[in-house]
């Protein structure tokens, strides 16, 4: 498989890449088949050359950029701006760390759910009475049966 990536070059604490088509299997400083242009994030302003047409070509023959060779693309407008990648860097949970936190998140919901029907048999125990209700009442029992 062909990949469209970037080969680091230039010197030590200054990077510099080219943009190359090669084989996914080998090494990125290794052999490839074409340079298509040169990205250097050093310089100010940031230079990045992509051949336009032999880039197009590549990826009609099944190349695949890489996410950075993708999105340096779309800024050119080589391809279209909605085939932006976001790309995150940062630590990444461990599957054990990702375990423990789904169970957690279980155990949370059954503690609230055992809470609610606590307070529900409270206010069934202790009916309100309104006023209403209570004058109701008293006059029915004041009042004596006629023989």
């Amino acid at each position: 498989m062909l990949v469209i990536r970037l080969t680091r070059v230039g010197k030590k604490n200054s990077p510099a890449y080219r943009v190359v088509v090669a084989d996914k299997r080998k090494a990125v400083k290794r052999k490839f088949i074409e340079i298509l242009g040169h990205y250097n994030p050093a310089s100010n302003p940031k230079e990045l050359v992509i051949n336009k047409e032999k880039s197009l070509e590549w990826i009609k023959k099944g190349a695949q950029p890489s996410d950075t060779v993708n999105n340096l693309m779309c800024n050119l407008d080589i391809l279209p701006k909605s085939k932006l990648i976001k790309i995150t860097h940062g630590k990444k949970t461990k599957k054990k760390d990702a375990g423990k936190e789904e169970a957690v998140e279980a155990v949370k919901p059954e503690a609230e759910s055992a809470e609610e029907p606590k307070a529900e048999e409270a206010t069934e125990e202790a009916p309100v009475e309104t006023e209403e209700v209570a004058a109701a009442e008293a006059p029915a029992e004041d009042t004596k049966p006629v023989e």
